[in-house]
């Protein structure tokens, strides 16, 4: 059931008479009441400006109290159904008369229950009648369903007639989810699927680099998916969906078409310890939520469906040992499934005896630990700008696409170097090319490193051991490798790709870059000189 405008029609007296019913200070029922009367308006017609309007009626959207308020007058209405069982009239629906549920509201959308006969939705309707004459809130018809299981036909007409509402057809939305009584399927789970593309495609991934499109995936993508998951779990080909779509906008920006991917997803989901960017792996999580679920039967028995699974299924019996019958809730028969993934573990039989249970902790219980990889030390606390970081993620892992690895798998490009004669490849473009040699020596000069450049090889140890010791310097040169190595890939891109000439200004913007970024940390920006660009 869907409320017709919900704050523009709630009667003022009915609001003030329901908080003095519920024994709400006489003084404050005062300050209530006159900050809502004393609303007014004033509209811009035509250019001009009314006189001021005041409200009759209603409560301010926007305002954070209205929301309160409306809750109490939703309070009412449910104490006015709870009183139901005391009529001869009304009968409760078969599953739910053990706990006497008549409604549930969240804000706007009602859901109420009943026997499938005519006389207890009369009664039912009549409350709601009431209710509706003594508030302002209306039923909007419209928008109203009646869905029934096991009626028959001719009560189906009665009950329609009595309500004037249309019979609904499961699976329908309800709180942005769909509700069905059978496994969800693919089809209806696509609404999920196009809220994510919708939200690609919505994105300007043109103007977006790698780091950025990351930060777009774990953040909007995964909460998107999260919502549904919390729920119920989502079929495995939908996950896989969802995970290529983000796979193909991660690395090319788009949603369609195919790009081998540099680097594997699920390397891409491993912790940045062990060498990923720490992206949700959408699978593992569906089966952490899936154990959440299962803690919250054993654990949260204050809760409505706890309750609820409790007084007509599980009978008190133990959670770890209960079967679930065949004809019980397809989500229930999920949750109860999930105990063969912690059923031989301790450490998961400890977890869902404690009294509060993390499902970023269940996540990480249920992916393979993964070895930490030696350079993860450049990344810790690195305040570098987060493309540079990015691009130092893929020179550490080899999946810069230089010349050698384009004409490795099957690109047919000049292996020449940009900057000289040689052959490109990873160790020639930022250390043995004359170009960058020259430009990370100046730098390292520049840092206080009197030290020549070696191979890639080589300089990876040196880099790993001096961000692993101790002192403010190793922040600045955290900040330094990323910048580095990023601006001389976006040099070598300008000059193949827009014609740019070699240009050893590079350094100049290298050296603001990391001042500017160091000044950023409140720890390092007494060791650096913004307005003369110098390390102190």
């Amino acid at each position: 059931m869907d409320v017709q405008k919900v704050y523009d029609t709630v009667e003022w007296d009915a609001l003030e008479r329901i908080m003095q019913e519920m024994s709400f200070p006489e003084k404050f029922v005062k300050w209530i009441m006159t900050c809502i009367r004393t609303v007014s308006y004033r509209y811009t017609v035509n250019g001009q400006i009314s006189r001021t309007l005041r409200a009759k009626c209603g409560l301010r959207q926007g305002d954070p109290i209205s929301l309160l308020l409306f809750v109490l007058v939703m309070e009412y209405l449910h104490r006015c159904m709870g009183k139901l069982h005391d009529t001869r009239e009304y009968r409760f629906h078969p599953k739910y008369a053990r706990l006497k549920i008549t409604n549930i509201c969240f804000a706007d959308d009602l859901m109420l229950f009943s026997r499938g006969d005519d006389t207890s939705i009369k009664s039912m309707m009549k409350v709601f009648d009431n209710f509706s004459d003594s508030t302002g809130l209306k039923a909007n018809p419209q928008k109203c369903k009646v869905y029934f299981g096991g009626t028959r036909d001719i009560d189906k007409h009665e009950i329609l007639a009595a309500t004037g509402f249309e019979e609904g057809q499961l699976p329908f939305k309800y709180l942005g989810v769909p509700l069905s009584s059978r496994k969800l399927s693919i089809v209806q789970c696509q609404p999920l699927i196009d809220k994510i593309m919708a939200r690609i495609n919505h994105w300007t991934a043109k103007l977006l680099n790698f780091a950025g499109k990351s930060q777009l995936v774990q953040s909007v993508v995964f909460a998107i998916a999260a919502y549904w998951m919390q729920v119920f779990p989502i079929p495995k080909k939908i996950i896989q969906r969802i995970e290529s779509l983000c796979r193909m906008f991660l690395w090319s920006g788009k949603i369609e078409g195919s790009r081998k991917a540099p680097v594997a997803w699920g390397r891409v989901c491993d912790p940045k310890k062990a060498g990923g960017l720490n992206i949700i792996s959408l699978k593992e999580w569906n089966e952490a939520t899936m154990i959440k679920l299962l803690w919250n039967v054993q654990a949260k028995k204050d809760k409505l469906w706890v309750k609820w699974l409790n007084a007509y299924y599980i009978k008190g019996q133990d959670t770890q040992e209960w079967q679930a019958p065949h004809d019980c809730s397809w989500i229930i028969k999920q949750i109860m499934k999930s105990r063969v993934l912690i059923i031989n573990d301790p450490n998961w039989r400890m977890k869902l005896n404690d009294e509060k249970f993390r499902t970023r902790d269940s996540y990480e219980l249920m992916r393979e630990p993964q070895p930490p990889v030696s350079w993860r030390s450049v990344f810790y606390a690195n305040n570098a700008r987060p493309r540079s970081i990015f691009h130092l993620w893929l020179l550490m892992l080899g999946r810069i696409p230089t010349k050698d690895r384009l004409i490795k798998f099957g690109v047919q490009v000049e292996q020449r170097c940009c900057f000289c004669i040689e052959n490109e490849s990873i160790d020639h473009l930022f250390f043995q090319c004359r170009f960058a040699k020259s430009v990370w020596e100046e730098i390292l000069i520049w840092m206080g490193y009197h030290r020549g450049p070696e191979k890639w090889s080589i300089e990876k140890v040196w880099i790993i051991a001096e961000t692993k010791k101790k002192g403010w310097q190793r922040n600045i040169l955290k900040i330094a490798v990323a910048e580095t190595f990023y601006m001389l890939w976006k040099h070598r891109n300008d000059v193949i790709f827009n014609n740019t000439q070699m240009n050893y200004s590079i350094v100049a913007d290298i050296k603001y870059n990391v001042v500017i970024r160091s000044s950023m940390n409140r720890k390092l920006i007494s060791h650096v000189d913004i307005e003369n660009i110098k390390i102190c």
